[in-house]
């Protein structure tokens, strides 16, 4: 039976034929939820095994990294009139079974984004491990996010959110390149969105390679910090 809101799940993927079949067929048994696969223009079968397991895809025609893919499901959500969508990273690691502790705050319409977090601290993920210098690269962006709104998220770098139709109808026109998760909380903010977030379990990946490499997690403070910078010019101007 379908939910009386319109949920689709966005799968942006690159390179992600290995991880793919064990989230996909987890994802199936879930009926309620429709689900599309973004190919990021991979270079492995990750288009193949959406089309094996019978998920719709858009194969984008060039790379536009983690933004350009998500940003791409906004804009099909809001074409065919979603209600809710929820990010679930085609790696692996958000666990299907925390979907509905995220969309249920949002039809409750207390929040318009909820974020699934892996270090609430009444409730952390003990079970994940978390690399050293990512670590710190989320805790700076959790400070700078602190002091530019005044709301602490404690995991600022997770990808596993639920956003209802205003939030992803305002993403669908504008939304952050790469690495977008806490340049758009702050964009949220300053457009009078409200999130939160909500503790959820997470896997660690099996297969590939996580875009947060040792030499991206050293960058990572520079960039949220240009990007911080760039919105909040940008809103100044306007």
């Amino acid at each position: 039976m379908k939910a009386s809101k319109k949920i689709l799940l966005i799968i942006p993927a690159y390179n992600e034929a290995n991880n793919l079949p064990s989230l996909l067929k987890h994802i199936r048994d879930i009926p309620q939820y429709d689900a599309i696969v973004i190919d990021d223009a991979s270079t492995d079968h990750t288009y193949e095994i959406a089309n094996l397991y019978n998920f719709p895809c858009i194969r984008l025609a060039a790379n536009l990294g983690i933004g350009g893919a998500v940003q791409t499901g906004f804009k099909y959500a809001v074409n065919r009139h979603y209600d809710i969508v929820v990010q679930v990273d085609g790696d692996g690691q958000h666990d299907p079974a925390c979907i509905r502790k995220l969309i249920d705050p949002i039809i409750q319409g207390n929040v318009d984004c909820i974020i699934g977090s892996r270090y609430i601290k009444e409730n952390p993920d003990r079970s994940y491990k978390t690399p050293f210098f990512r670590r710190i690269g989320m805790l700076f962006s959790s400070a700078l996010l602190f002091f530019a709104t005044g709301v602490f998220i404690s995991d600022t770098t997770s990808g596993f959110r639920a956003l209802n139709y205003p939030a992803f109808e305002y993403f669908a026109k504008e939304y952050p390149v790469d690495h977008p998760e806490a340049e758009s909380l702050l964009m949220l903010h300053r457009s009078g969105f409200k999130f939160k977030e909500v503790p959820v379990k997470m896997k660690q990946r099996v297969a590939g390679d996580s875009l947060f490499t040792f030499v991206n997690s050293i960058l990572y403070p520079v960039r949220v910090l240009v990007g911080f910078a760039g919105i909040l010019l940008r809103n100044r101007e306007r």
